[in-house]
């Protein structure tokens, strides 16, 4: 020891923890925010499928309804 006692380094090795926790987090974060990818709505889902001909206009028009989107995606929701 050099009589420094807790005053020294020796009182900072919890803020070197800390620093190397936020740090692996951060970048575990970035990471995952980079890997992410965009997420598509069931809406913009069947709007492709409805595109490519994969489905015809009153499949589209049921699952529509069934999503709760209405026609145009400004419907609501009807629950009985």
């Amino acid at each position: 020891m050099n009589g420094m006692g807790m005053s020294g380094m020796g009182a900072l090795w919890p803020l070197f923890v800390l620093f190397w926790i936020l740090l692996i987090a951060g970048v575990v974060v970035v990471i995952g925010w980079l890997l992410r990818g965009e997420v598509d709505t069931p809406l913009e889902i069947l709007r492709r499928r409805y595109a490519r001909g994969e489905i015809d206009q009153e499949t589209a028009q049921e699952d529509e309804s069934f999503a709760g989107v209405g026609v145009g995606g400004r419907g609501q929701a009807h629950f009985p």
